[in-house]
């Protein structure tokens, strides 16, 4: 049981502040199944039995007049119920990359991330026996009941980096720790904010980064042991990073080029 409620609010004040500078597009959140049957709908393929999508919306209006809303751009996540967290794959459509919005949907993703609440249920049974007048006959009654838990909030994102320009992007930006990590900075005294594409490519050592997102998934799936992707995470509860976080997303709209099209349209989504 997943409440988007508080989370969907702050993504309305987000996304007052993306149209003031790029009104064609737009921000929406909501559960994988409000999405996976929509057409023009970019979400990242791999992911086991995703929960979350948030999307990029491009609003654009078509010859006829009428209105073409398209996903270009989506985070897919789920919920890690052990651990209190949420783990995030990002797609952008081939044809928008390089545009931040990558950047930018992590950026909302994280801010919003610990206001999704959520619940888990249990089913319990309990054993009734009934005896008849003839002493002989008995009938056992099985009941089942479904306890739910209380409300839970998540406490910290996870992402898994395939290639070096991904994990500058989360370390830089966002704030994000690996342990490893964090050791190599220390024992080469680099310091996040100064933290290169050289310097990441030194520690993880696979040179994908010019990869497209398919041809990143093609050279995953002929060199199995490639990857363990580098796992990095993302504390919620920590004011130093929420305010990387907050900036991030600021600057990035600054970043975002503008669109070639002049007449664009914002649609209201429920």
């Amino acid at each position: 049981m997943i409440n988007l409620h508080r989370a969907k609010e702050h993504i309305a004040i987000l996304n007052k502040d993306l149209q003031e500078e790029h009104p064609n597009l737009s921000l929406e959140l909501g559960l994988y199944s409000e999405f996976k049957k929509r057409k023009n709908v970019s979400i990242y393929e791999n992911m086991k039995n995703p929960q979350i999508v948030l999307c990029l919306n491009e609003n654009t209006i078509e010859k006829d007049g009428s209105l073409s809303v398209r996903c270009i751009s989506s985070i897919a996540s789920k919920i890690l119920k052990t651990s209190k967290s949420i783990e995030i794959y990002s797609k952008t459509h081939a044809e928008h990359e390089g545009k931040k919005y990558n950047t930018l949907l992590r950026s909302v993703m994280l801010l919003v991330a610990s206001e999704i609440e959520y619940r888990t249920t249990q089913n319990s049974s309990k054993s009734r026996r009934r005896t008849s007048s003839s002493k002989t006959s008995k009938t056992i009654k099985t009941v089942s009941k479904i306890k739910t838990s209380p409300t839970h909030t998540i406490s910290s994102v996870v992402s898994h980096s395939i290639n070096p320009i991904s994990t500058l992007l989360l370390v830089k930006y966002f704030n994000a720790t690996n342990s490893e990590m964090e050791e190599y900075l220390e024992e080469n005294n680099i310091d996040k904010q100064t933290l290169t594409l050289e310097q990441v490519k030194d520690f993880q050592e696979e040179d994908t980064d010019s990869m497209t997102f398919s041809q990143e998934l093609r050279y995953m799936k002929k060199n199995e042991s490639f990857g363990n992707p580098l796992l990095l995470t993302v504390d919620l509860s920590d004011r130093a990073t929420m305010k990387i976080i907050k900036d991030t997303f600021n600057s990035t709209l600054k970043k975002i080029p503008l669109s070639k099209s002049h007449h664009s349209h914002t649609p209201h989504h429920k």
